[in-house]
């Protein structure tokens, strides 16, 4: 109760000053455009879907580390860690992997052996410009897996700017991470290349948490034609295990993600209002895992994992049809298992994930923008998609944003959405279908000046046949239906030039087909936020975050999972192109813990108290 109280005489100091410039950058949000929608360029406002972007200035300021962090700054989000330590997005109450779709500067992350997207979450904020966000369904642009939500991060690397930038930090678990960015004009391209480096030694409740992470990109564009590449890498700790044994030994047991892609593309006007955009992509992903065993005769386990794809795009754009922005375009992409193997010591038993797995996808898909008047517009869009393994699937969608005058919009969606299973998952239970969604959102945006914006919706999302794993056989099995009900409620608050205040508060209520509550998911979230910053250079940013209790399996007899307050402070010095940040996470030291079930530990996932962190940034 006393960091509460602190942070509300805070609030109300701050707010009595009157004395107070404006920046730039705070203003950003207030006209805000984004492409993740509908692949043309929108005001969030005006596009029906619910969307989030966060700008990499604002998040450095309130001490934001990662991807995974900056995740927090979006409402309806719940943050946690599996057993593994592996870091999990739960969007709307969806926990279940493959339910979000990730992509990095457009490319998609997601593979097809899990899903899974948890390899890029720790990719570091300095390299960010912004991370743009669909809370709910988005399959009609994005296909499967874009069932809970859509991320597109969008590095600096991409945004075509000349500049030099250097940055390192260090602190607590002898955290370590220098990067660099270098942007230049070559005459007949622009030519950008970042990398990093970032690594520590955390160690908890005797358990293994550390990170070995490095990444290198590029992008190489003109006019018409773009080169993006990026090779990622990590190795990390396995915390309380795969199954139940923990990670004590840090040279025995481990992690590693590698991730290679490149894309090239190429965009022209084609006739008047029209361009078209050709991309043509490759995609490599591989995983070696060693966990421990409960039985010490076989002492470990030992997997490797590797496949591969390749694609090509075609997106036709034109406005050339009066009141309309539409879009039409079709993707084909092959992929492949090169390597499936799961070994306990010396006895061979089937792989997790079949080693000649292999799908062909086709996809068609049209989105249409059409403005019925000056005051409404409607947007219509349908997805086809050919799984050579499990079939087709439909995603249509169906939306409005009705402006009521300059200040006031009512925005209303229907999306359908679909996830096609993981070869985990078929090699499991061949029989899986796809899963299907079905959700309707409805909401208001209201902007009055520059100074005030609140946004608030309401969401409902049926999801039909949900895999899972079964609690007794271990085999991945189908429920019928799961339901999720929710609101969310958005406040951003700027009065001056050095001052911003934001409130973002959701409500999820998920159940299974007969009413119980799902396992694990938080039914109240909220974070509160303020920048304040003086005339001196100094800036002050602190972050207050609440996570209501879950409830536990029915088996497990612990009680629901505790509720969670955490509070975190940075002070940040700038001068000219120089900034250096002091940020301490969880100032009072309440810790932040993740539910663990019974059989894997006494405790639940203890993911350390207060922490420090020292960061420099150089910009020429």
């Amino acid at each position: 109760m006393k960091f509460t109280l602190l942070w509300f005489l805070t609030v109300g100091l701050l707010f009595s000053n009157d004395n107070l410039n404006l920046e730039d950058d705070f203003l950003n949000s207030l006209e805000e455009v984004s492409e993740i929608a509908t692949k043309t360029k929108l005001n969030i406002d005006d596009s029906p879907s619910f969307i989030t972007v966060l700008h990499q200035n604002k998040l450095q300021k309130l001490g934001v580390d990662t991807v995974f962090e900056a995740l927090d700054q979006v409402p309806g989000v719940q943050l946690k860690r599996e057993a593994t330590g592996v870091p999990v997005v739960i969007f709307r109450g969806v926990s279940q992997k493959g339910e979000v779709k990730l992509m990095i500067d457009g490319v998609t992350i997601n593979n097809a052996y899990r899903g899974s997207i948890y390899h890029y979450l720790d990719f570091p904020i300095e390299l960010v410009d912004r991370i743009e966000v669909i809370r709910g369904a988005g399959s009609v642009l994005y296909g499967s897996g874009a069932i809970s939500g859509v991320i597109n991060i969008i590095t600096k690397s991409s945004n075509q700017e000349e500049k030099q930038i250097v940055f390192l930090s260090g602190g607590t678990y002898q955290t370590k991470k220098t990067g660099a960015i270098v942007a230049t004009d070559l005459g007949f391209a622009k030519l950008a290349l970042d990398t990093y480096y970032q690594e520590n030694n955390k160690i908890i409740d005797k358990t293994d948490r550390h990170l070995k992470d490095y990444s290198v990109g590029l992008h190489l564009s003109d006019e018409h034609f773009a080169l993006i590449a990026r090779l990622k890498k990590s190795d990390i700790g396995n915390a309380y295990g795969v199954i139940g044994v923990p990670d004590l030994n840090e040279n025995k047991y481990y992690n590693e993600n590698e991730n290679i892609f490149t894309q090239l593309s190429y965009n022209t006007p084609i006739a008047q209002k029209s361009n078209i955009e050709v991309l043509a992509g490759f995609n490599r992903y591989g995983q070696v895992v060693e966990v421990g065993h409960p039985n010490s005769s076989i002492d470990k386990i030992d997997t490797t994992y590797r496949e591969h794809s390749y694609y090509g795009e075609v997106n036709f754009k034109s406005s050339a049809i009066e009141n309309n922005e539409v879009l039409i375009g079709t993707k084909f992409e092959t992929v492949k298992a090169i390597k499936s193997k799961w070994k306990i010591a010396t006895a061979s038993i089937p792989p997790v994930a079949n080693p000649d797995s292999a799908r062909d996808i086709t996809s068609l898909y049209f989105n249409d923008t059409y403005s019925l008047s000056p005051v409404l517009d409607i947007s219509a869009g349908l997805r086809y998609d050919n799984y050579s393994d499990s079939g087709d699937a439909y995603s249509p969608t169906v939306g409005a944003v009705y402006r009521v005058n300059s200040d006031i919009r009512i925005k209303a969606l229907y999306a359908h959405a679909f996830r096609a299973p993981s070869w985990i998952e078929l090699t499991s239970n061949s029989s899986l279908k796809a899963e299907s969604s079905d959700t309707f959102e409805a909401g208001v945006v209201y902007k009055h000046s520059r100074e005030n914006t609140l946004r608030l919706n309401v969401y409902r999302t049926n999801l039909n046949d949900m895999i899972t794993r079964g609690s007794i056989t271990r085999k991945y099995i189908q429920i019928s239906k799961t339901k999720f009900l929710g609101t969310e409620f958005e406040y951003i608050f700027i009065p001056n030039n050095q001052l911003e205040f934001n409130l973002f508060a959701s409500y999820v209520k998920a159940e299974d087909a007969n009413g119980n509550d799902l396992e694990d998911i938080a039914n109240y979230l909220a974070t509160t936020s303020l920048i304040y910053e003086l005339d001196n250079g100094l800036s002050f940013g602190s972050l207050l975050k609440y996570i209501s209790s879950s409830k536990r399996a029915s088996t497990d007899t612990r009680g629901d999972f505790d509720n969670s307050i955490v509070f975190n402070e940075t002070i940040s010095y700038s001068f000219k192109d120089f900034t250096a940040s002091l940020v301490v996470k969880d100032l009072f030291n309440r810790g932040t813990y993740y539910a663990l079930p019974s059989s894997t530990a006494n405790n639940d996932f203890d993911d350390g108290g207060r922490s420090f962190l020292l960061k420099a940034t150089v910009e020429f």
